[in-house]
């Protein structure tokens, strides 16, 4: 079952918790009528035996050698809880955290929500929450760790660069994506035959496209390599995050940001400052140019979190 927080399931999680916790409970049978029987006139409409048994498949809860339903710590705090509303929030907020949504990493900052990354009946589901799904979200995402947010960003810079050597490769040219063999190169694409030979590919959505990260070492390429080498950033639309698969559809714009306008964006080291490990530029749109690259029309890769489809 799928662990999303509705408001039924999130009922079902909260009375289950409050039942294992006033008395043991012997196997999940037991388990559910307990928490029927205690229940409102809600709980006679509300399935719990599913949400019980993927409690249990999810690790919130287990059932130990003697069948005595026991609660993980989560849901033993907020079976602790006497707040109903807040215990509801926190029943929430684990169970995004049990089974993270894919767009939880997408559409989720540090303090903000971007809802047109969620898909519409995901979030018809979380609407119960009103004013406080925000807040219910960001503190999920914050709790799920920054391990995630950086796979997520490696993932979508590699989908970036397969969309580019794809557009090379269509347009009759020889990539080599060296950024498969090492990401010590300082750019990800290298042609044999170009003027620009040496491509950086940044990958944004369209809340990001004003900005992109660059390291230390792509810097050091970019003055080393000088207007042979160039950023390409793929920006890829609202929809990708949720698409599976990703077509060359989903990319909205492929831009480009020459050499000399990065070192321009960069203050000299002096000898009271050096950046060592990457910094965030925000060029203004003036500095970009619109890129030649056509998009392969056969480009297709995994959606962003996908473990089900081939990538192309």
């Amino acid at each position: 079952m799928n662990l999303l927080p509705d408001h039924g399931v999130v009922y079902a999680t909260v009375l289950l918790a409050h039942v294992a916790r006033i008395s043991p409970r012997t196997g999940v049978d037991e388990w559910v009528a307990a928490a029927r029987q205690h229940g409102s006139h809600l709980a006679t409409a509300t399935d719990l035996r599913t949400p019980a048994q993927s409690l249990i498949t999810a690790g919130l809860a287990t059932v130990d050698e003697k069948g005595t339903v026991r609660l993980g710590r989560p849901l033993a705090v907020l079976a602790a809880s006497g707040d109903a509303r807040r215990a509801m929030q926190h029943a929430a907020v684990t169970l995004l955290i049990a089974q993270p949504p894919s767009w939880l990493r997408v559409a989720v900052g540090s303090e903000c929500v971007e809802r047109a990354y969620i898909p519409q009946p995901d979030l018809n589901a979380l609407s119960w929450l009103g004013e406080s799904l925000d807040e219910v979200l960001v503190e999920a995402r914050r709790l799920v760790g920054e391990r995630q947010e950086a796979d997520l960003a490696k993932e979508i810079g590699d989908v970036a660069e397969e969309f580019v050597v794809s557009a090379l490769k269509a347009a009759g040219q020889k990539p080599v994506h060296v950024a498969r063999i090492s990401d010590a190169y300082g750019y990800d694409v290298e042609l044999s035959e170009a003027p620009v030979r040496f491509l950086e590919v940044k990958a944004a959505g369209p809340q990001t496209a004003d900005r992109f990260h660059l390291s230390r070492n792509e810097f050091d390429m970019c003055v080393r390599r000088g207007d042979a080498w160039r950023i390409v950033q793929v920006v890829f639309d609202a929809g990708a995050f949720i698409a599976n698969p990703i077509t060359a559809a989903d990319v909205r714009e492929i831009r480009e940001l020459s050499a000399s306008a990065v070192r321009g964006l960069v203050p000299g080291d002096t000898p009271a400052f050096r950046w060592e490990s990457s910094a965030l530029l925000t060029p203004s749109a003036s500095l970009w140019r619109p890129s030649d690259l056509t998009p392969d029309p056969g480009f297709l890769h995994r959606g962003f979190g996908s473990k089900d489809a081939a990538d192309d």
